[in-house]
């Protein structure tokens, strides 16, 4: 990791972009992209907030700051948003390996029938959730 915070050159984009962990070699271009829009502060707040406030504020409804003028812009506002789902996509993955690791042990104890009752799935969707994980 040590390498990442050499790449990154700034502790608080390094302590921000911790969903790009343990090496993403994006993680260097997206911060020095991000620092030209806006500050670590807003971006670690709207990951915060799941990008909520943007998003209300893109909506019309009322915020209470104008995210948009503290990303940077709509430019800046963009690459807020793409970091706030890139922290979702990485969240989604490893809930899924997870979900799936909980499954493989429940196979081992219930049917597949049975336990897609349980879970209110269909048993071609079960099925399917464990082949994708190779279980």
């Amino acid at each position: 990791m040590d390498e990442v915070r050499e790449a990154v050159q700034d502790d608080e984009w390094f302590a921000v972009l911790t969903h790009r962990l343990p090496y993403d070699p994006a993680a260097p271009a997206v911060a020095d992209r991000l620092q030209r829009c806006t500050s670590p502060a807003v971006v670690a707040a709207a990951l915060a907030d799941h990008g909520d406030g943007l998003l209300r504020q893109l909506a019309g409804q009322p915020t209470d700051r104008d995210w948009i003028a503290d990303c940077g812009g709509p430019l800046g506002a963009v690459l807020v948003l793409a970091e706030v789902d890139a922290a979702a996509s990485v969240l989604r993955s490893h809930v899924a390996a997870a979900r799936a690791g909980l499954l493989a042990d429940l196979v081992q104890d219930h049917s597949l029938v049975e336990l897609a009752d349980l879970l209110g799935v269909t048993r071609q969707a079960l099925h399917k959730t464990l082949k994708n994980r190779g279980l």
